[in-house]
């Protein structure tokens, strides 16, 4: 019977330099769940930020204005959107919530332009016919 060592072959592939990467990685997952941990109010803070961004940004390219200070109200759910303009940012802000809440169970497409109909049933629910 054949034996095979494949300790050779281990050695070729853990070099100095994998290991040292290797460990840097190790390293670095346990101070990121540290800085998660205590500094969970300034993370907090920059989600926010990048929430409200992101929704300005997105909204302006479909042509979607309002003040900014509408706007922050809005993202942050201080403030019942009054005209179209205002619920369709509502309905962004929601799907953005929904989005940052559930990424662990999305599953992700091939093409981002397969969008299930539940995504746009979601973006416009807070659209009502008010007639403006």
């Amino acid at each position: 019977m054949r034996q095979f060592d494949y300790t050779e072959k281990w050695k070729k592939m853990l070099t100095p330099e994998i290991v040292r990467y290797l460990t840097t990685i190790h390293e670095y997952k346990g101070e990121q769940r540290l800085i998660a941990e205590h500094h969970a109010d300034v993370l907090e803070s920059l989600v926010e930020v990048a929430k409200i961004q992101s929704t300005e940004s997105s909204n302006k390219i479909e042509g979607i204005y309002t003040s900014d200070e509408c706007l922050k109200k809005i993202v942050l759910d201080k403030t019942m959107p009054k005209t179209r303009n205002e619920r369709e940012i509502a309905g962004y802000r929601d799907v953005l919530n929904t989005i940052h809440e559930n990424f662990p169970h999305i599953p992700i497409r091939k093409s981002s332009s397969n969008r299930s109909p539940d995504d746009n049933t979601f973006i416009f629910a807070s659209l009502r016919t008010t007639g403006d």
